[in-house]
């Protein structure tokens, strides 16, 4: 299922987040998560966190996908990310899982939550699209 590792992807990258029609596609109106504090959001306070948001200076690095079928159309998508800056400093390490469905021809988040988790060895280190660079950490 390499789209929803795709769709996962794009809602880390910073003009995909400000597109409000992008996100609504992409997240469920009954959408929860739960951060990595421990705090619980639904569709209208994540919209609003995304709104708030402002452009930061780094990107989240994601690997280690696995992809499953909890029942037909819907998939649980885990991951590990860390936030590396562009002077290459690394933080926040955490594992990710979300929940995709296939709702009316659309794969949405209907679920996510981030845990922090112990540093881990960066397999390779993707710069957003503005950058389009690849290269081994």
């Amino acid at each position: 299922m390499d789209i929803l590792i795709e769709l996962e992807l794009a809602l880390h990258k910073y003009e995909v987040r400000q597109n409000m029609e992008e996100v609504a596609r992409l997240i469920h109106p009954n959408f929860r998560e739960i951060g990595v504090s421990g705090k619980s959001y639904d569709f209208d306070s994540t919209i609003a966190m995304m709104k708030a948001e402002k452009p930061s200076p780094g990107y989240i690095h994601a690997q280690e996908f696995e992809v499953f079928e909890l029942q037909p159309l819907v998939y649980l998508v885990l991951y590990k990310t860390v936030w590396v800056s562009y002077s290459k400093k690394v933080s926040n390490y955490s594992k990710r899982s979300s929940i995709w469905t296939l709702t009316d021809d659309l794969w949405q988040m209907t679920y996510h939550q981030g845990t922090t988790c112990q540093e881990f060895t960066l397999l390779k280190t993707h710069v957003p699209a503005r950058a389009e660079v690849t290269e081994a950490v």
